[in-house]
């Protein structure tokens, strides 16, 4: 998929079912989450990140966040609570129409399309504290170790991100994504489809490095549902408080 592919399978699906596009729970498909409920989870999770850094002794300034991946806002609501400003950003047209309709937080929380396949568009150093949760995993991987090298650049010195990507094993290691794609779009008749794409947290770890950063912590769990082929990697990283030269 390019980013135009990306930009057209996302807005179709945001435009059928956003909510559970986001959270795919089998007993909410068809527009069935409760907007309150919906956005009770978002609450609960960031509330537990940060529960977590502080367990791990990490310290996020409250000036500027960033959500990745940002859907209809239910992490970036959530966010806003805490922090000065936030910029969600999202690939999908429909997403960013919703999370701005449901927008609770009006100059606090911004929404920002972004097809395209970096972060150009957003300035160095603007950020402290940058979360994606359940979008990278979406991204042909290219375009995640773009937007993963920007968020080095975004972050400002000192500057905190989580996220989460996967990566393949066994037979599902083997199978390249090209033919994966192919096969899905043969599945869903043309429609649009939820992909999914692994990168080698190897990389990702080089990825950090080169942007001036320390992987704090990386931990491998496994892909609920889909032990045998998927992984997941959740990072913690750090930007150094070195000065940047100009």
């Amino acid at each position: 998929m390019n980013i135009k592919d990306i930009n057209k399978n996302w807005t179709e699906l945001g435009d059928d079912d956003p909510m559970w596009v986001v959270l795919t729970d089998p007993a909410k498909k068809g527009n069935r989450w409760n907007e309150e409920e919906f956005f009770a989870t978002g609450k609960e999770e960031i509330e537990k990140q940060f529960a977590k850094l502080d367990a791990q002794g990490v310290s996020v300034r409250n000036g500027k966040a960033l959500d990745f991946g940002c859907g209809v806002g239910r992490l970036t609501q959530a966010l806003a609570a805490r922090f000065e400003h936030v910029d969600g950003v999202d690939v999908s047209d429909s997403m960013i129409r919703n999370a701005e309709k449901l927008n609770r937080f009006p100059g606090r929380a911004e929404y920002h399309l972004n097809a395209r396949g970096d972060l150009g568009s957003f300035a160095s150093g603007e950020y402290d504290f940058i979360y994606s949760i359940i979008a990278l995993q979406h991204i042909p991987p290219a375009f995640q170790k773009n937007y993963i090298t920007d968020f080095m650049r975004l972050l400002s010195p000192g500057g905190i991100a989580s996220f989460q990507t996967i990566h393949f094993k066994g037979w599902r290691n083997l199978i390249p994504d090209w033919l994966v794609d192919s096969y899905r779009k043969f599945k869903h008749k043309g429609k649009a489809f939820i992909p999914m794409y692994g990168v080698n947290p190897g990389q990702i770890h080089q990825i950090v490095v080169r942007g001036d950063g320390t992987v704090l912590k990386h931990d491998c769990v496994p892909y609920s549902g889909f032990e045998t082929r998927l992984a997941n990697d959740i990072f913690l990283i750090q930007k150094s408080s070195r000065p940047q030269p100009d």
